[in-house]
C-alpha cells in the first residue's frame, strides 16, 4: 500500500504516533532535518518514542544560532546523533523520514515546519506524507534518495555526516525504491529541490490561468514577484498576506505586480500564525502546487545552491531549499478574506525571518571520537583567525569548558587528544583582525554506535519470507525482492549471550560472526543450507540434504542407514538442484545481471571497508556484509556457473568470481570457527575455478587468477574441501565451469608448500631472539629494550631479508625503551628508511650492501632530512605499503 497526502494538517509526532498503532515492524532509521532546532523539545517529545521503536534518530539542523541553551540538551551525542549544515545562505529543508524494513513514511514540512513546538505543534503548517507499507514503492522516494545522495556534495557537513545520509540513501533505495511499482493513492507529487538548478525552473512557462502565492515573508524588493509574473504570465495573480504577520513591504510588491490588470492580495485572517509556503496555478480546471520551505524571495526560489555569488543583496544568498511539486490538487489559499487590488497595498513589516541577514561569522559542522583523538571539523571561519576549540563534559554548563587546543589560521580540521565522555559538547571560538570575540554555537560528540538502531534478536531484520534457489534464478520478481531483501541483511544481528539482548555486532557491528541458530533464524533453513553447506547439515529445523547430494564427489561408502535415507528422499518432492540442468534462455541473462549486481555491491563495500579509517565509529554503509550474507550469495554464484548462466565461451563470469573473493576476504577478517571453516572452503572453489583458464604464478600468469591467488593463498591453504563439498557440482550445460573436489584439494596442497609470510617473519624473529607482534601494519616488538633504535635496526633488517620476497615493501617495526628511554619507530624499504624517535622524525638513505642493522650499530648516520620532509617521506612508504597513515598515527600515539 502506498499513499500521498498533500494537504494533510500532520506532524512527525503524528507519524511517530501511526507507526506504534499500524506498523508490525520495527523502526530503523528516523531522519529530521529542519532550519531551526529545539533540541530540548525533540528530547521530551519525539526522541524517546523513536528510540522505543527502536530508532536510531538523526537530526541535521542549520549552522546558525539556535534556540536553546546548551546547558537544556541532554541526550545529544547519547540518544541521538546531532549536527549542522551551512551553505551560502540558510538551510532550509523541513523533512522527516521514518524508515523500517517493510515500511517508510516521509513528511515535508511547508513553511515553518522546523522541529520546534510551534513548527511541530501550535503553526497552521500543511505537510506532504508518503506512506508506504508492505515493501511497496512511491516515485517520490527515489527522488529524495537521490537528494540524500547528493546533499552532501552540495552545502558543508562533517564527512561522518555525509556517509550518514548516503547510508540512509542507500537503504531508502534498496528497501523501497527498487520495489515493485504499485498503485498509488492520493495526488500526483513529485520532489523539487535547488541544489542544481533554482526552483523557479520547475514551474512551467506559461501563460496560465491564475497564480496564487503565499508565504510569511516576501522579498522586499519584490524581484522574486516580478520572475514569477514573467515565467508563468498568469492571467490573474492573487497574492495572500496576514497583514500584522505577514513580511513584506509594499513598494516592491507594487513594483513587482505594476500594470497587471487583475493582481490583487487577499488579506487572511490572522487568528492563527499561517507558516505555510505556497505558489500554486491553475491550467483550466486543474490546479497544481508547489509547497515546501522556500519564502517568496530570490534566494529562496530563483537561485540554486551551487550559484555563483552575485547580483542584489538578497540575490547574493543562496538557500537550501527542500519542496514538493503536486498535481490536480484543491486550491490551498483560502477564498476568504478581503480582496483589494495592489495599488491599494499599504505599509511595511519587519521580516519574521530576514532572508539577506549576515551567516554566522564561525561554525563548527561537528566532532566526533577518532581513536585516541577528537576530531573537530569547521564550516565558516573568519579569515586569517586562529581558532580555539573547547569542550565542556558538564553539558556546557557556566564554567565548564575547557581548551583542547588551537586549529591553525590555514586549516580547518583539528585533532585533540583527550579522554571524550558520551554527549559532551564542544565549541570553537577566536578574535578576528578586528578584535572582537566570535564564538560557534555549541556541537555535541557524534557516536554512531552508541546511538545505533536498537533490537533484540527476535526482532532482528530477517526475509519475509521462503526462498526457492531455483525460483530465485528462474523469477525475476523472487530475486529483485530477494536482492532487496538480503542487502538489508549485510549484517545480521548478534546475540550477547551473557544478557540475552542483541546488538548489530559485538563490539562493533559486523566484527562478530551470528549462531548457526541466528542464521535460520534471518535467513530461513533452506538458505542457510545454501550458505553454510555439509556446516549446516546437523542444525535443527534444516530440511535433511539429500544422501545422493551429501554423498557427491566424496570417497564415502555407502551404508544400509544411507541406502534407506536415499530411498525415502527420492519419494519425496523437492525442487530440482540447480546443477541437475541448464537454465532455460529467458532466464540466463537475468541470471547473470543480477549476480554481477550483488557480487559489485559485496566487493565495493568490502573496499569501502578497508579503506575506512580506525577509530570507535566506521559508518555502516561502508562496512563489509557478514559471513552469512556473503557465503550465501557466493554459493548462489557457484550455482549459477555449474547451471550454464555462461556461455561456453563468456568469460564474464571471472570478474564476478573476483569480486565475491574480496569479499569473501573481508568476510574472513571477522569470522570464526565454522564460518571461517565455509569461507575458507568456498574461496578456495573460486580460485580454483579461476585457476581453469589462467596461471596463477610465472611470466604466464594471467591477472584475474594470479591477484585472487596473492589474496586468498593463505586461505586456500586452511581450506578442507570437504566443508564444500556441495558446491562442487556437476556441469549443467557445456562448458560451465566447475571445480570437483580433487580439484580443489590439489589447489591446498599448493597453497599449503608455499611458507606463510606471517609464520616465517616469527621465526625469522625468534631466530634473531626477539619477539614481535603485528598490529595495524607495525611489528610491535615486544618487551622493553635500553637501546630501542638497535632492536628496531635489526628487526627491520631481518624482516626485510626474508627469502623469495616473502615480506615485500615496507617494514615498520617499533621498539619500546627501558625505563625513562626514549622509544623508537622505524619504517625502512631500500634505500629509505624512516625513524622516529620520541617526536623527532628522520631520513636516511642507506645504499647496498649496507643494512640497517649494520648502520645503526656502527655509529650514527647522518639524517638526509629532519622533521616534516621525512614525515612527507614516511607517506610515501605507507602509499607504497597500502596503509593509510591516520589509524598509523593513531597507533603510534597509543
Amino acid at each position: 500500500m502506498t499513499t500521498a497526502v498533500h494537504t494533510g494538517f500532520a506532524s512527525p509526532l503524528s507519524l511517530l504516533g501511526d507507526w506504534e498503532k499500524q506498523v508490525e515492524g520495527p523502526l530503523r532509521e528516523f531522519l529530521v532535518l529542519g532550519h531551526t532546532i529545539d533540541l530540548p523539545f525533540l528530547e521530551a517529545v519525539a526522541v524517546p518514542r523513536a528510540r522505543a521503536l527502536g530508532a536510531r534518530v538523526a537530526i541535521l539542523g542549520d549552522a546558525g544560532p539556535a534556540p536553546h541553551e546548551t546547558a537544556d540538551v541532554q541526550l545529544a551525542g547519547r540518544g541521538y546523533l546531532h549536527g549542522v549544515a551551512a551553505c551560502h545562505g540558510a538551510f532550509r529543508p523541513e523533512l522527516a523520514l521514518l524508515l523500517g524494513d517493510d515500511a517508510c513514511r516521509v513528511a515535508i514540512g511547508s513553511g515553518s515546519g522546523d522541529p520546534t513546538r510551534s513548527g511541530w505543534d501550535t503553526d497552521d503548517e500543511p505537510w506532504t506524507i508518503v506512506t508506504t507499507d508492505d515493501g511497496a514503492s512511491h516515485p517520490l522516494l527515489a527522488d529524495l534518495a537521490d537528494w540524500l545522495e547528493a546533499l552532501p556534495d552540495a552545502v558543508a557537513m562533517t564527512p561522518w555526516w555525509a556517509d550518514h545520509l548516503r547510508h540512509l540513501a542507500e537503504l531508502l533505495t534498496v528497501l523501497h525504491c527498487e520495489a515493485p511499482p504499485t498503485a498509488t493513492a492520493g495526488p500526483e507529487v513529485e520532489l523539487a529541490h535547488n541544489l542544481r538548478e533554482p526552483l523557479i525552473t520547475r514551474l512551467p512557462e506559461g501563460p496560465v490561468d491564475e497564480l496564487r502565492l503565499y508565504a510569511p515573508f516576501v522579498g522586499p524588493s519584490g524581484e522574486l514577484l516580478r520572475l514569477l509574473r514573467e515565467r508563468l504570465s498568469p492571467g490573474e495573480i492573487t497574492l495572500g498576506v496576514q497583514p500584522r504577520r505577514t513580511g513584506y513591504d509594499f513598494a516592491g510588491v507594487r513594483e513587482a505586480l505594476d500594470g497587471h490588470p487583475a493582481a490583487r492580495v487577499r488579506e487572511l485572517t490572522e487568528n492563527r500564525g499561517r507558516q505555510g509556503r505556497l505558489v500554486e496555478w491553475r491550467v483550466g480546471y486543474t490546479w497544481h502546487a508547489l509547497t515546501g520551505s522556500p519564502d517568496l524571495t530570490r534566494a529562496a526560489l530563483a537561485r540554486a545552491v551551487g550559484d555563483a555569488t552575485g547580483g542584489t543583496v538578497e540575490g547574493a544568498a543562496r538557500n537550501c531549499e527542500l519542496a514538493v511539486i503536486a498535481h490536480g490538487t484543491t486550491p490551498l489559499l483560502p477564498d476568504e478574506g478581503p480582496v483589494r487590488p495592489v495599488p491599494e497595498l499599504t505599509g511595511s513589516t519587519v521580516a519574521p525571518r530576514d532572508a539577506t541577514e549576515a551567516p554566522p561569522a564561525l561554525v563548527l559542522l561537528g566532532v566526533r571520537a577518532h581513536g585516541l583523538l577528537l576530531e573537530a571539523v569547521l564550516g565558516r571561519r573568519p579569515v586569517g583567525a586562529e581558532v580555539t576549540v573547547e569542550i565542556s563534559t558538564d553539558g556546557g554548563a557556566p564554567g565548564s569548558w575547557h581548551p583542547l587546543g588551537t586549529i591553525p589560521a590555514d586549516r580547518n580540521t583539528g585533532a585533540f587528544r583527550w579522554t571524550v565522555a558520551p554527549g559532551a559538547a564542544v565549541r570553537a571560538s577566536c578574535r578576528p583582525a578586528d578584535g572582537t570575540y566570535v564564538e560557534s554555537a555549541a556541537a555535541f560528540l557524534y557516536d554512531a554506535e552508541g546511538c545505533a538502531p536498537r533490537g533484540a534478536a527476535d526482532t532482528a531484520p530477517r526475509l519475509s519470507g521462503g526462498y526457492a534457489v531455483d525460483d530465485l534464478f528462474r523469477d525475476p520478481a523472487a530475486a529483485r525482492r530477494f536482492e532487496q531483501e538480503i542487502a538489508r541483511l549485510r549484517e545480521l544481528v548478534v546475540t550477547d549471550a551473557a544478557t540475552g539482548t542483541g546488538a548489530p555486532g559485538a563490539p562493533v557491528p559486523g566484527t562478530a560472526s551470528p549462531t548457526m541458530a541466528e542464521c535460520v533464524r534471518a535467513l530461513g533453513p533452506e538458505l542457510t543450507e545454501v550458505a553454510y553447506g555439509p556446516l549446516a547439515t546437523d542444525l535443527p529445523g534444516l530440511p535433511r540434504i539429500p544422501a545422493q547430494r551429501r554423498r557427491q564427489h566424496s570417497e564415502h561408502v555407502p551404508t544400509d542407514a544411507d541406502a534407506a535415507a536415499e530411498a525415502e528422499d527420492d519419494t519425496e518432492e523437492a525442487a530440482p538442484e540447480a546443477g541437475e540442468g541448464p537454465l532455460p534462455e529467458s532466464a540466463r541473462e537475468q541470471a547473470r545481471a543480477w549476480m554481477a549486481r550483488l557480487a559489485r555491491r559485496l566487493a565495493t563495500e568490502a573496499a569501502q571497508a578497508s579503506e575506512a579509517t580506525g577509530g570507535a565509529e566506521r559508518p555502516a554503509a561502508v562496512r563489509p556484509w557478514s559471513p552469512p550474507t556473503t557465503l550465501l550469495v557466493t554459493a548462489l554464484h557457484l550455482q549459477l556457473l555449474a547451471a550454464g548462466a555462461w556461455d561456453e565461451d563468456d568469460y564474464g563470469w571471472r570478474a564476478v568470481t573476483a569480486d565475491l573473493l574480496r569479499a569473501l576476504d573481508a568476510a574472513d577478517e571477522a569470522a570464526s570457527g565454522p564460518h571461517r571453516q565455509r569461507i575458507d572452503a568456498v574461496t578456495a572453489v573460486c580460485v580454483s575455478l579461476l585457476g581453469l583458464h589462467g596461471e596463477f604464478e610465472g611470466p604466464e600468469a594471467e591477472p584475474v587468477a594470479a591477484a585472487a591467488w596473492r589474496t586468498a593463498r593463505a586461505a586456500v591453504a586452511r581450506a578442507e574441501p570437504e566443508d564444500a563439498a556441495d558446491l562442487c557440482l556437476p556441469a549443467g550445460r557445456r562448458g560451465a565451469p566447475v571445480a570437483t573436489e580433487a580439484d580443489v584439494e590439489a589447489l591446498a596442497k599448493r597453497a599449503r608448500a608455499v611458507p606463510d609470510p606471517m609464520a616465517e617473519a616469527h621465526r625469522a624473529l625468534a631466530a634473531a631472539h626477539l619477539a614481535a607482534r603485528h598490529e595495524s601494519g607495525v611489528w610491535e616488538l615486544t618487551g622493553e629494550f635500553s637501546n630501542p633504535q638497535a632492536a628496531c635496526a635489526k628487526a627491520v633488517t631481518v624482516l626485510a631479508g626474508l627469502p623469495d620476497g616473502l615480506w615485500p615493501g615496507p617494514v615498520l617495526v617499533r621498539a619500546h625503551a627501558r625505563g625513562t628511554g626514549v622509544p623508537c619507530f622505524m619504517a625502512w624499504s631500500r634505500p629509505l628508511l624512516v625513524r622516529r624517535r620520541g617526536r623527532a622524525w628522520s631520513s636516511f638513505r642507506i645504499l647496498a650492501p649496507a643494512t640497517p642493522l649494520a648502520t645503526f650499530q656502527n655509529g650514527a648516520p647522518r639524517p638526509t632530512a629532519q622533521g616534516a620532509r621525512s614525515e612527507r617521506d614516511l607517506g610515501d612508504l605507507l602509499a607504497a605499503a597500502g596503509l593509510d597513515p591516520v589509524p598509523l598515527f593513531v597507533h603510534l600515539q597509543s
